[in-house]
């Protein structure tokens, strides 16, 4: 681990929507991935999985769902 890297309880929760949380998508796996950051800390990461929608995992790999479409994908992690 990076020495300036922190860690997150597992049971900690992100709150409401706000500049803390950012999302960040990569193409460098396909297909898409979106990495989200709150204050900068691994959060979790959306994958699209054609054709099924998206689908969320937090950083401990816990599956937050299957969704039609990223908004609500990426909004899985605010109520968990």
């Amino acid at each position: 681990m990076a020495a300036n890297a922190r860690m997150v309880p597992p049971h900690a929760e992100v709150g409401d929507a706000s500049p803390d949380l950012v999302w960040e998508h990569t193409d460098v796996v396909e297909p898409a991935v979106w990495i989200g950051r709150y204050k900068g800390v691994f959060i979790g990461m959306v994958e699209e999985r054609e054709p099924e929608g998206f689908v969320s995992m937090t950083r401990l790999g816990r599956n937050l769902g299957r969704f039609d479409d990223l908004e609500d994908a990426q909004a899985a992690f605010l109520k968990h």
